[in-house]
């Protein structure tokens, strides 16, 4: 069975060797941290080793330089293009100097709206507010959309401190099937329904979580987004190219034509008066298809911006739409494990 199934596969498989010639590769953070529910951040030890294993065994371009390539019908052989999204202050502390180091180029895709903010990211406030604290009340009642959802955390005292909370939340994610306690629980179904709400609607909910759990809204110093002159530093050099990711971090999709407008345009030129230069890149917060659609790709296009990341594919041919890039999702893997995942896109 097996031999029959490689035989059928064989097609498919001769087609993209031939066809596939690049990569880009999506990173959010570079960061030794002590939970990472959402799995965004990679420690300067493993990403040193994806560095170094890219400019041995592969051809990092900049995201320009695979726009012009794109449009030339050609891109070079085992072109490998990284980019970062969100705007995190560790991407010019951490991940900058690993990149100068290497030479290796990148595009990092900033919101906008939390540049020198005190807040952190609405994901990783959820973290903050509901897996960190040591005690947090039983009942949480919360109207999202007009109904009324209630959640029992009843039971969780389980999952606190002394008594094995630590060493679940240190090694939960929201890849895994079941929830240590009821705190995870909510955190997974808060994380669904704040995604596609407007940004006040979900400042509104955060800002009722933070009370509800006796709550500073400040943010840690280990999540905070760059200041100013932290973006400005980021893009002083070449070698990194700063990108739009909208204002908010809002799901574009869910949102009415003014506001996509109002994401994608304002987010471009506030960057552009912050560095005081052109912004030609974008990519769409979260990045699935069902994260954007026709009219925000048209909004795209009409802001002057030439390409645009996805997050879902892998591999490109030289006919790739350039607004609807896709982009391969990097975790926080040791260097076997990436060269693998590297040889499996590239089909070697």
């Amino acid at each position: 069975m097996m031999g029959i199934r490689k035989i059928i596969q064989l097609p498919d498989r001769l087609w993209r060797r031939l066809h596939t010639q690049g990569l880009i590769l999506l990173y959010h953070r570079v960061a030794t941290l002590d939970t990472d529910p959402q799995l965004l951040s990679v420690t300067p030890d493993h990403f040193a080793e994806h560095l170094e294993y890219l400019s041995e065994h592969y051809n990092p371009i900049s995201l320009s330089e695979l726009f012009q390539a794109l449009k030339a019908g050609k891109i070079p052989d085992k072109s490998v293009v990284i980019t970062f999204d969100d705007g995190y202050a560790d991407n010019l502390w951490n991940a900058k100097p690993l990149l100068e180091k290497h030479g290796i180029p990148a595009t990092v895709f900033v919101t906008s709206g939390s540049v020198g903010s005190d807040r952190e990211f609405w994901w990783d406030d959820l973290e903050r507010l509901l897996l960190l604290p040591d005690e947090l009340p039983d009942q949480l009642e919360l109207t999202i959309k007009g109904e009324k959802w209630n959640w029992d955390l009843t039971g969780g005292t389980a999952n606190r401190p002394g008594q094995g909370y630590e060493t679940n939340l240190k090694s939960w994610d929201v890849t895994m099937a079941s929830d240590p306690g009821p705190q995870y629980t909510l955190y997974r179904d808060l994380h669904r329904h704040l995604k596609p709400l407007p940004y006040e609607q979900r400042e509104s909910i955060l800002s009722t979580l933070a009370q509800w759990a006796g709550a500073s809204k400040i943010g840690r110093e280990t999540h905070r987004p760059l200041t100013l002159n932290e973006l400005r530093e980021l893009d002083r050099g070449g070698l990194i190219e700063i990108g739009a990711h909208t204002i908010t971090h809002t799901m574009l999709s869910m949102q009415p034509v003014h506001v996509q407008k109002e994401e994608i345009i304002q987010s471009k030129e506030s960057l552009e008066e912050i560095l005081g230069h052109k912004v030609k890149s974008f990519s769409y917060p979260f990045g699935g298809r069902a994260d954007f659609n026709r009219k925000t790709i048209e909004i795209v296009k009409e802001a002057g911006i030439t390409t645009a990341c996805a997050n879902y594919g892998s591999t490109l041919i030289r006919n790739a739409d350039p607004y609807r890039l896709p982009r391969a999702l990097v975790r926080d893997w040791d260097i076997e494990v990436f060269s693998s995942r590297m040889k499996e896109w590239f089909d070697e």
